[in-house]
């Protein structure tokens, strides 16, 4: 009999001003792998007293940071990450696989490319895309264009809502409101809370007091905590789904400054002229990578895929050889497994492919056997569709790509990530066109899972949507000279 394998691991990190006397457990089990997540009973109380802590150490330390301050240490402790022996990153590739039942070998692939994103000179791009003065305008007041000065100042506190569908995605927000100087109260999901909390200690590895102006708790929704929260807090980030959004916004009201990243679509855009002979097997790998990666629970994954005509293969026989990637992509990277609702959705989107086939016969469901592995419904014809996710696409066939304008009209408000093939002198006029429709990302097939420093989250400003700006016009300086004791 193999024996049980026990691991105990803290989900949640608090100011070291804060005590906590028990702890409680949420066991999750996998074979004979059992992982125990400990955490406080978090209650409105806890949160008042690690609000009042945060504050005090934003004030005190994060602060007086400057930016090129706070880079380091976040470089320092991502550095850390980068080594294959580091005991935290042992411990998230031995723990994050059975937490959410992704495949260890790409989580750990996966870690690797995104922990690249926090190194030095990626933050000091990225500090640059947003804000430009290499940062100084956060820690001071800098000549503006007008004449005068300016400065940007973050919230005091923040109360973050991280999502629990992607693996340390929520280390993103997290370090926005630190490049800001705010302090996070953060509300992790159980489904992921590994990464964010072993990543803050590492931070606090680093630098013990720039982690205590970091809190993260998990605790179910929909409860008075919330509400509590959001009173602690000057601004809330929320992500999640619709309904969480819209209910996070009306808790809030209308003086608390809400930003909200929730439910997005991305789609992906292949011409004739990408389906060459010498490229086309390339591009059918590429393509499968964004549909397999976490299973396109990511928001930047694709949902529908519109093939061009006219390539060495028929957009029919691209399908058929995707399905054929798909089967691999399985052998090697297992699909995470589903719950009840999950696997019935993926029937639902197959059985309404199979009716739609009955009176038009260009609908076809290419299928994994047996198990909902993975889902192809192709269609000859311009339309758009959602996907249950889970490695489920539609493909549809377009005589040429600018016909989905008004197709994708509808989906506006929801459009993100695009992934395109086309020639460069397509790029740009395609791309427009996506962009006209609300898409505010657009990168090469095989990268659709992988934003770059930089990137506009949503089409917004990751940093200067949580600022506010103080201004000193030219005339207070002029006026402010006559009352120098050392001047006529």
């Amino acid at each position: 009999m193999t024996a049980t394998s026990e691991i105990t691991i803290n989900i949640f990190h608090l100011p070291s001003q804060v005590n906590i006397a028990e702890l409680e457990e949420k066991v999750i089990c996998k074979g004979n792998q059992r992982i125990h997540m400990s955490y406080p009973d978090v209650t409105t109380k806890l949160l008042d007293e690690t609000a009042e802590n945060l504050r005090i150490n934003q004030k005190s330390y994060l602060s007086q940071l400057t930016v090129e301050e706070i880079i380091s240490i976040i470089d320092k402790a991502a550095q850390k990450w980068t080594n294959s022996e580091y005991e935290l990153r042992i411990l998230a590739e031995k723990t994050l696989p059975i937490i959410t039942g992704y495949d260890a070998l790409q989580i750990s692939l996966e870690l690797r490319q995104f922990i690249r994103l926090f190194r030095k000179k990626d933050l000091r791009r990225f500090i640059q895309s947003e804000v430009g003065m290499f940062g100084n305008i956060l820690d001071d007041f800098q000549p503006n264009h007008s004449g005068g000065f300016s400065k940007f100042y973050g919230p005091d506190l923040i109360f973050q809502i991280f999502s629990g569908n992607v693996p340390g995605i929520q280390i993103w927000n997290l370090l926005m409101a630190a490049f800001v100087k705010s302090a996070t109260l953060g509300k992790l999901s159980f489904a992921e809370a590994i990464m964010p909390s072993l990543f803050v200690k590492s931070l606090a590895e680093v630098d013990a007091k720039f982690a205590d102006a970091i809190a993260i708790l998990p605790w179910q929704s929909g409860t008075e905590l919330e509400n509590k929260a959001i009173e602690l807090a000057d601004t809330v980030i929320v992500c999640g789904g619709q309904s969480a959004v819209k209910s996070i916004k009306e808790k809030s009201g209308p003086t608390k400054k809400v930003l909200s990243y929730g439910y997005k679509i991305g789609l992906a855009l292949i011409g004739q002229e990408a389906i060459s002979t010498d490229r086309y097997t390339t591009l059918i790998k590429a393509v499968a990578e964004d549909i397999s990666i976490y299973d396109q629970q990511n928001c930047l994954a694709p949902q529908s895929i519109f093939i061009e005509k006219g390539g060495a293969v028929t957009p029919k026989e691209f399908a058929n050889l995707l399905a054929s990637e798909l089967q691999n992509y399985q052998i090697r990277y297992p699909r995470a497994q589903l719950i009840e609702a999950e696997q019935t959705s993926i029937n639902k989107m197959r059985q309404q492919a199979d009716i739609e086939s009955i009176s038009d016969s260009t609908t076809i469901a290419m299928v994994s056997q047996k198990n909902t592995d993975w889902t192809i419904i192709y269609r000859d014809k311009v339309d758009f569709m959602v996907s249950p996710l889970n490695r489920a696409i539609n493909i549809f066939a377009v005589n040429n790509l600018n016909d989905i304008g008004q197709t994708l009209e509808p989906y506006r408000p929801y459009l993100q990530s695009a992934g395109i093939a086309v020639a460069p002198n397509r790029l740009f006029e395609m791309s427009d066109v996506l962009g006209s429709l609300g898409v505010n990302r657009i990168s090469a097939l095989g990268e659709m899972n992988h934003v770059v420093p930089g990137w506009h989250h949503d089409g917004g400003f990751n940093l200067l949507d949580l600022v506010h700006v103080t201004d000193i016009e030219a005339s207070a300086e002029r006026y402010s000279e006559q009352f120098d004791p050392d001047i006529e």
